[in-house]
């Protein structure tokens, strides 16, 4: 009775780590998709801009450099505003996945 208890309990815990990980990995091949066509549009729009820019000012140098700027200015903003906060909601969305998971693995386990 004990030997089929922990048999199950063995397998029980091997199919929600198979789950765990089909998850994580669906999210993680999802995410990269949308980051790489994320990037793909800001390219396009980035270039045309920098384009845009190169018109108004006559030269393509100036263009493209102040397209540079543009990103340097973000990423300034981003490293003393917002990095702290993105990586908080990061931190607290894996933890509360993980908790999940660990709930749904008690709800499944029948304790008699």
């Amino acid at each position: 009775m004990v030997k089929k208890y922990v048999e199950n309990r063995v397998q029980l815990v091997k199919f929600n780590l198979i789950g765990a990980i089909a998850n994580i990995a669906a999210g993680l091949v999802s995410s990269f998709l949308l980051l790489i066509m994320g990037i793909l549009i800001l390219l396009m729009f980035s270039i045309a801009m920098a384009f845009w820019f190169a018109s108004f000012f006559e030269s393509e140098v100036i263009g493209f450099a102040l397209m540079g700027l543009v990103y340097a200015i973000l990423l300034v903003i981003y490293a003393v505003f917002a990095k702290d906060k993105v990586e908080l909601s990061i931190k607290d969305k894996i933890v509360a996945e993980a908790l999940s998971d660990e709930d749904e693995f008690n709800e499944s386990v029948d304790y008699e």
